[in-house]
């Protein structure tokens, strides 16, 4: 009796370490894919990863050492945002908007960022919003709007939106957002019109001065004028080209 109740925990402990030992490599390939989608995004944040570029998953496994399904999960999540676009037998492409996701695009943000601008007006009314990080983005804006570091300059207009979401403190907010960001420069990857002179920074430093005066009606105009002009800068006439594979993770 003794050697049968022995043997029954025996089974019991195996297979409660086998459930334990899945649901950590379960967890590991979760932490592990969104490495994968933080890779791809600030690939397309730095005009790394262009429109219609199709990515391997061969070269994701060889370049970082992540398995098959940590990649192919990765991928999933992505498309799932839409931020890749999955054919069969195609395999995945980095989204290419077209002009009318691109206006879908730019009112879902001024849906969420008004909303933003809203809860951190109401911050700062409070007391409560320290925008020494966001002074600091406009500041280093303003240093490379001169300069040839157009991909640098990308990435900090990117980072000013998710900064000013993230002081929210609103993990639903923020992640609403994020994945319209890479949209928005996918989109101005494609449509960008050389001769615009939109200056994304000088808009910028207007908004965070109408949070700072604490004026609600003005810090939501500024954003939706900011965001406006953001779409009116694209040239939607211009020719969609698909681009093939490049190894630019490199």
């Amino acid at each position: 009796m003794f050697t049968i109740i022995v043997n029954k925990f025996r089974h019991i402990i195996k297979a409660l370490d086998e459930m334990i030992k899945a649901e950590l490599m379960n967890t590991e390939i979760h932490k592990n894919s969104d490495e994968v989608v933080d890779l791809v995004f600030e690939a397309i944040l730095k005009n790394r990863l262009k429109p219609g570029v199709r990515l391997s998953e061969i070269s994701l496994q060889e370049e970082f050492g992540y398995s098959r399904s940590v990649v192919r999960q990765g991928f999933d999540k992505l498309v799932d945002s839409g931020l890749l676009k999955h054919k069969k037998n195609q395999g995945v492409r980095v989204a290419c908007p077209t002009k009318q996701e691109t206006t879908q695009i730019y009112e879902a943000r001024q849906a969420i960022e008004n909303a933003v601008i809203t809860i951190l007006v109401n911050k700062h009314q409070s007391q409560n919003l320290d925008l020494s990080k966001i002074d600091d983005l406009i500041s280093e804006e303003k240093r490379l709007h001169n300069t040839s570091q157009n991909d640098e300059h990308t990435k900090l207009s990117c980072d000013f939106h998710l900064t000013l979401a993230e002081l929210c403190d609103n993990k639903y907010i923020v992640e609403s957002l994020k994945p319209l960001i890479p949209l928005s420069t996918l989109a101005a990857s494609v449509y960008s019109n050389p001769e615009s002179t939109f200056c994304s920074y000088a808009e910028h430093s207007d908004l965070i001065q109408a949070i700072k005066s604490n004026d609600l009606d003005k810090a939501s105009k500024s954003i939706k004028k900011h965001l406006d002009n953001c779409v009116k800068s694209l040239d939607f006439k211009k020719t969609i080209r698909n681009r093939s594979y490049s190894n630019i993770f490199s």
